[in-house]
Formats: C-alpha cells, structure tokens, sequence
C-alpha cells in the first residue's frame, strides 16, 4: 500500500463517528424467501446497512475540503435513495412489464465528489448458509479537489447494530485483507485498499471501530467490496462456533460485487414471474416493491408481515400474504405456507381470535383453486372439516368459548382473557374477538367465507353430499349477518373484508353498497372531496378501496389508490407502515442489551415497516384491476380508471395466474381512442371496457 490514512483524519473520523446516531426515519430488509429471520439486512436511506440483525453498521464516509460527509447526515432533499430504475423514459418503462431491479441506489454529493453506492443481498437460501451483501461506489471527484479520502466504515451504530466486541484485519486470498468484525461479518474488499484502519474507540461510545481507506484521484474512481455473514459468535447454547464450522457455510465469495449486481437484476423475472404495466407507471413501480419485501422479509419459505419484528406466522395477516404469493407467480412458496398453516387452527399474537379458521379455510381453498390441485386439496381436507366444526360451534356457542394458541405477544401471554375465542351467539352470528375489538361484522364474513369455501372444496374431491349441506350453512349465516349486524356496519374492519376478500355478500346487495358508500364517504374523503389516509393501519384503507372497486365505486376507490400509489416522500420504496413511531419496534430488538439502531421516536416517519399485510392488500388489489375470476369466467380491467384510457396508451397483465388458468393481455387504445386486446388464457373471458378482442 503506497498510502496510509493520516493519523489526524482517523482521529477526527473516530470522533464524528462517536457523535453519529443511525438516521432511525425508515428503513427496508434484504433477504433471500428461505433464509433465517436474524440473517436480514437492514438499509437505511443512503445505504447505511446492518448485515444481519445485531451485528454492526456499515457507512460510507468521505473526506474532503476539509470535513467529514455521510448520508446519514444529509439533508433528505440532498440525498437520492431507492429501487434502481432501468433506463428509458418514465413512458417507456410504464409499457414494460419488467422496468424493476432488486439493488438498492443511494447518489449523494460529499462536497466536489458525487456518490452512486448500489447494494445487493444475496444468498441464505440454503440451510445453514448465511447471506452477503454487495456494494458497488462509483464516484467522480473535480479536478480541483485533493486528498479526498473514502472509508468504508464499520461501528456499533447502525440500522440494526449491535455492541462489538472486537474488530480484526485478517489477510485473505490474492494479497488481500479483510475486517473480520467478532467473527459475525466480515468486509471484504473486491481488490486491496490504500490502507485499513482498527481502532479501539474507547472509551467513546462508538466502540471498537474498522475502515477500508482509499485515496480517491480527480476524475472517475470505483470501489466494491461484500459483506459476508458468518455469525461465529452467535452461538446456540453449548454449541459454540467449533462445532458449527463444518455446518456454517457462507455463498462463494469469488463472485464480486458487479457480478452479484448483475446476477440480482438477471435475476428478478424468475424471482416474480407475473407482471403488471401501465400508463401510471406507479403501478408497475408498487407491484415490484411490493413483491420484494414480501419475499425479502419471509422466513425459510414462511410469510413474515414484518422481518424481525413479527418472527410468527400471523393468520390474519398471513394469509393475506399467502395470496399475493400466488399472484406474483410463486406458488412454490404459498405452498409452503400452506402446508404450515394447514393444522395451525389459531395463530395471532393476541391469542385465539374467532376470524381465524374462517380464514385458515379461506388460504387453503384459494391457493387449491390457483393451482388447481385436487390432490393436495384433498390432502388438507380433514383440517378443513375441523375449522369447520369451530366454526359451526361459535355459531352456536350458547356460553363463552375457549382456545389455545402459544405464539402470543409477551404482554398478552398473562392476560386471563387471552383464550377467549367467542361469547354466546346471538340472533344466528357470532359475537367474537378480533386483537382488543370486536368487529362482528368482520369476523361473521370470515366464518361465511370458511363455510362457503369449505363447500367449494368438498365439491371439488367429489363430496357433493357434504359441500351442499355446507353451502346451506354459509347461506343461512350470510343472511343472519345481513339481518343482525349489517345495519350496524361502522367498524374501521368492517368495510375491510366484503366482498373482497371474505367473498362474503358478492352479490353486491343493495344494503351492502349503500351502507360502504356510506362509511367510505364520510372516513375516506375530506369536505373538499379529497382523500383522508388511514394514518396507521394501511392495510385496511388498501382493502376497503379494493372493495370499493367490486362495488362499482371507481371514482371513489380510485381516490385511496392514487394515495397509496403516491411515492412516500423523500424515498419512494413503498415500505407501507402500521402504527406511529412510538417504539413499535424495540421489543424484538434488544435495546436494553446495547444495540444501537432500529426506528427512533424522535426521527421515524411511522412504526413497523414495511409491513407486509399492506404489502400483500396491494398485490391483491393491483392484480384484481386488471382481472378477477367470476361464477361465469375472467373480467377483464374492471378496475381501470377511465383516464388510461387515452390514445397511444397500452397497459395489461403478463402470466397471471386465475382458478381458470394462466392469462395474459395487452391493451392498446388507437388515435380514436378504440381498445383492442391481446389475449391468451382461459376462452371464457369479458371485458368490462368496450374492445375489439385479438386471441394469441
């Protein structure tokens, strides 16, 4: 090494450094579908990141004209953060299907150097294989600059950081040398830097400390380095590291950081083989973002609302998930979930709740249908019948009803109403529990849902006798539901679950439409007529609009789309939240133990995030505007707004999946403003739009 960083810079680094929290705004997670929960990434904005939960962060910090820049010190008006966007036009990447790559782009000024830092994670999709992440720095410094200086940082403060105990330059292969930070993760750069610097940082709050240094020229400069997960120190009981050496495998970390870029864009057609696009390129934008921190946050196949901080499978949420895994063409991965959840009757963190095997069923049929699996169908059917038992005994519970369910919240584990499941019916419905509500109507349209489903089913594996007396069942509840709880219809859940996705009240009954009209005018819109956001539980205005479309109200729900569509100022990421800035976050966390990261009150634009559940009603909602299965076949662009419609437009779905076969179709509107569409799937189709039809 011809250069060594100068001893004045690393002691005025060590010093900014112990006065440099983690930015603590918002944050999004890397991680493979099959990798372990504490194997994800955390990334602030500007691509300060965690390599796994606990470990340490990781920064980028440059030297020049005298001071110290790092984006976690950057205005957000001065720092460019999100999704890596194809080149092309905003027009031109609307009419393609594929305008997404999974590699996070952080582009930030440090005085007279421009910064683009791009990030990739991959890896952990094997058991015990730990992930890396990957980081690539373009920078240009002016020619009028000198002894500019970049550090690539590694300390205790991150997006998820933990103490660290020590921090060691170990060599590696070729010459090169790497940090190794506890044994936990190592830094490894793609080809030697100028100098790399351990300091002790004590007694300063920053702690033990490590730099890659690199004396940047004027003119066009590259760096790329990894991170690798190793976890050495994170052992398991009295299995220390010696034992797990021969099981701790990591990725082969030959690949260098363009590659693994490369390798992570090549990648995401098969990662998400449906596609959506659109005059609205928001569309195609919250459809991708969507689709990766669903697959992002999930745990060795299994649907996580949150990474880290919901380590459970969540029913209610889940199963939401579930379905926006068939929809974004990853059965493989439903299935997984479906078999976990096939004899799981209760699962919620607040204890057994009654909506839960209505919509246990719900998860199962569905995903049955999409795949059009009889045989595996069949194969759950005896966890159906069970549900519906439970079903059937809330309906007729004439004493309060109890269950158990062990994956509870710590504070609600003591709470000697925990396993209450339902009170006694009355007039033919179930009074039940929902979290701490009680929302009758919401959790009635799930029992109809699981009894008309289970009737579906059992047609379906030739037990005609049972689905019928079944579909008699969910007949009789529904019209209970609709004499006794539909003109008390007000709970924010309530215009949440019919029809979509209960199923419950397809038919779209006068009082139905009236009463969502109703609540969705006076707690969705303003005097002026503009939107009022569900501040804190996204996930129901996401479904309320979605029902406002099967109600035929477009112009309304189209008013609650184009807020949920709108880039979530400064950073478009759609990392949808629930809950307010509060500390949601620190119970999983360990706070008390040290770390140093996560949401911090004074800073977080909201609680968890992103949170899957609205994740999930986005996907389910996306995909039904442009098609939705019907007793008669597909519809087509139900939910279309009409201003797509304008000349020169094209929009449409590409390998949807439907309980009638795959379908696809691109629209296109002539200079006369005419439709004409290109189909291919299913024969038995209608557009709800008129259009000249072109089967390929």
């Amino acid at each position: 090494m011809g250069w060594s960083l100068p001893s004045d810079l690393s002691a005025s680094l060590q010093s900014v450094l112990a006065s440099t929290p983690n930015r603590g705004s918002m944050h999004v997670f890397l991680g493979d579908p099959m990798s372990d929960g504490g194997d994800k990434t955390t990334v602030e904005p500007g691509n300060s990141y965690s390599p796994g939960v606990f470990t340490c962060g990781v920064s980028v910090w440059i030297h020049v004209d005298g001071r110290w820049y790092c984006p976690d010190l950057l205005d957000p008006a001065k720092l460019a953060w999100g999704f890596e966007e194809p080149s092309g036009s905003a027009a031109d990447r609307a009419s393609r299907a594929d305008s997404f790559a999974p590699v996070l782009v952080a582009a930030w000024n440090a005085g007279s150097v421009s910064v683009v830092h791009r990030l990739v994670h991959q890896g952990g999709s094997k058991p015990g294989e730990f992930g890396t992440d990957y980081s690539t720095l373009d920078m240009r410094v002016a020619d009028r600059s000198d002894d500019v200086v970049l550090c690539v940082v590694v300390r205790g403060v991150g997006p998820a950081g933990g103490v660290i105990a020590s921090i060691t330059a170990r060599p590696g292969v070729e010459g090169a040398v790497f940090l190794d930070v506890d044994r936990n993760v190592y830094l490894v750069p793609d080809s030697p830097p100028d100098d790399i610097f351990v300091g002790a940082g004590d007694p300063t709050p920053v702690g033990p400390w490590g730099a890659l240094a690199y004396h940047l020229l004027p003119g066009a400069n590259s760096v790329a380095f990894s991170t690798p997960h190793v976890f050495g120190t994170h052992s398991y009981g009295a299995v220390g590291i010696d034992r797990l050496a021969g099981t701790n495998r990591r990725r082969d970390g030959r690949s260098t950081a363009a590659e693994a870029i490369e390798r992570a864009r090549s990648g995401w057609s098969r990662a998400v083989t449906t596609s959506v696009f659109a005059p609205d390129p928001r569309i195609t934008t919250v459809w991708n973002h969507a689709a990766f921190h669903i697959l992002s946050a999930m745990e060795r196949g299994l649907p996580r609302i949150g990474a880290v901080n919901y380590p459970v499978f969540w029913i209610r949420d889940g199963v939401i998930v579930l379905r926006a895994l068939d929809m974004i063409g990853r059965s493989d991965l439903a299935r997984i979930g479906a078999d976990y959840l096939a004899p799981l009757y209760h699962s919620g963190g607040f204890g057994a709740e009654s909506d839960g095997p209505g919509e246990g069923i719900w998860a199962l049929v569905r995903h049955a249908l999409i795949t059009r699996d009889a045989g595996w169908l069949e194969s759950v059917f005896s966890h159906i019948e069970a549900r519906v038992a439970i079903i059937g005994s809330m309906i007729s519970a004439t004493e309060p009803l109890y269950a158990i369910t062990e994956n509870r919240i710590p504070g609600r584990v003591n709470n000697p109403w925990t396993n209450l499941l339902c009170l006694p019916s009355e007039g033919g419905v179930i009074r039940g529990r929902m979290d701490w509500h009680a929302p009758d109507f919401y959790i009635n349209c799930w029992a109809y849902s699981g009894l008309s489903l289970a009737a579906v089913a059992a047609r379906t594996i030739g037990r005609d006798e049972l689905g019928g007396r079944w579909e008699r069942d969910a007949a009789d509840l529904q019209r209970a539901i609709g004499a006794t709880l539909l003109p008390g219809y007000g709970n924010e859940r309530d215009p949440a679950v019919a029809p979509y996705p209960s199923g419950a009240f397809s038919d779209a009954p006068e009082t139905l439409v009236t009463r969502f009209a109703d609540w969705y005018r006076s707690h969705r819109f303003s005097e002026d007529g503009g939107r009022v956001a569900e501040r804190l539980w996204t996930y129901f205005e996401a479904a309320q609009a979605h029902n406002a479309l099967l109600l035929g109200q477009n112009d309304e729900a189209w008013v609650s789309i184009d807020g949920l569509l709108a880039p979530h100022a400064p950073w478009d990421v759609s990392a949808f939240v629930e809950g307010p800035p509060n500390g949601n976050e620190r119970l999983p966390f360990r706070n008390d133990t040290g770390s140093v990261g996560w949401l911090r009150s004074d800073t977080a634009v909201a609680g968890n995030m992103p949170h899957n559940w609205t994740s999930a009603e986005m996907i389910n909602l996306i995909r039904d505007l442009f098609v939705v299965e019907q007793r008669d076949g597909l519809l087509i662009g139900a939910g279309i707004p009409r201003r797509w419609f304008v000349p020169g437009a094209t929009f449409g779905i590409k390998d949807a999946a439907t309980d009638l076969g795959p379908c696809s179709y691109t629209v296109t509107v002539d200079a006369d403003g005419r439709a004409t569409v290109r189909y291919s799937g299913p024969s038995a189709r209608t557009a709800a739009f008129p259009c000249t039809w072109e089967d390929t």
